[in-house]
């Protein structure tokens, strides 16, 4: 490829990256900018994006929002921390993680707390307690619900 793009091309290449995954505008931005493409020609291409329905940032939000939490299981907190970083409005993300569905959410948590119990090997329970929270807390879950779990399920 080129040093430095110009807008067809750059639009080109932004509907085959587009067309592979779902992107949003953050991403796209980044990769034309380490082609060397133009600021102007940069938000050319992202509007016609949009225009054409290859960046939509509410699908984008969603669809990130829903395979973080099946695949990798991270929590509400991580997945709002992660599209913030992306520069996704704060409204869109307050949408997609309020179309979660808070009992399966909480049984995922119930479930991934049960799995690392299981390796959990020293300690009295107060010190299983502390490193079931810590763990639920860096996979990015509420600390309200990850005490109402381990309250539940744990004591």
């Amino acid at each position: 490829m080129p040093l430095e793009m110009n807008y067809k091309d750059a639009l080109k290449y932004s509907m085959k990256l587009c067309s592979k995954s779902e992107r949003c505008r953050s991403e796209v931005r980044e990769k034309l900018a380490g082609f060397g493409v133009r600021d102007s020609d940069t938000e050319k291409v992202l509007a016609e994006l949009e225009k054409e329905k290859f960046i939509d940032e509410s699908r984008y939000a969603s669809m990130f929002a829903a395979d973080k939490l099946r695949f990798n299981k991270w929590g509400k907190i991580k997945i709002r921390y992660i599209l913030n970083q992306k520069k996704i409005p704060a409204e869109i993300i307050d949408r997609a993680l309020g179309d979660m569905d808070p009992i399966q959410y909480a049984e995922l948590l119930r479930q991934e707390l049960v799995k690392k119990k299981r390796t959990i090997r020293s300690g009295s329970s107060w010190e299983k307690r502390n490193k079931l929270f810590r763990f639920a807390s860096q996979r990015g879950f509420e600390s309200d619900l990850i005490r109402e779990v381990l309250d539940r399920e744990f004591d």
